[in-house]
């Protein structure tokens, strides 16, 4: 019963969001040429994969704001994302072709001590 209790608390507190998440985008073209309106309140960088597909971003915030902030997606249409971080969480705008998904740390639940493990029959 407990361990029920304890996975059921994870996966509630995991379900919350925390301040200033990050949040990943990625499409199915290249991304290239970015461009932020206001960079003290977040930053936006490519995500390199093995692949070197260059279709995914990472935006972490870095204050509170409302800012926006341009990609080219395949060097032909520039599309803008409107981004507003608060202490409470981070809003990307959703826009087509485009997946958002925002990220937490780890609540720090997590930090508690282990048993010490049996001592072996000698």
């Amino acid at each position: 019963m407990r361990k029920i209790f304890f996975v059921l608390m994870c996966l509630t507190v995991m379900n919350t969001a925390q301040a200033f998440e990050d949040c990943v985008i990625t499409t199915s073209g290249k991304l290239t040429d970015i461009k932020i309106e206001n960079n003290q309140i977040i930053d936006v960088y490519p995500l390199i994969t093995v692949m070197n597909e260059k279709n995914t971003l990472i935006v972490r915030p870095l204050k509170e704001g409302k800012t926006s902030f341009s990609v080219l997606k395949n060097g032909k249409e520039r599309f803008t994302f409107n981004v507003e971080a608060t202490k409470d969480k981070t809003s990307v705008s959703d826009v087509e072709g485009f997946d958002v998904l925002q990220i937490d740390e780890p609540p720090h639940i997590y930090e508690y001590d282990l048993d010490m493990p049996p001592i072996g029959k000698e």
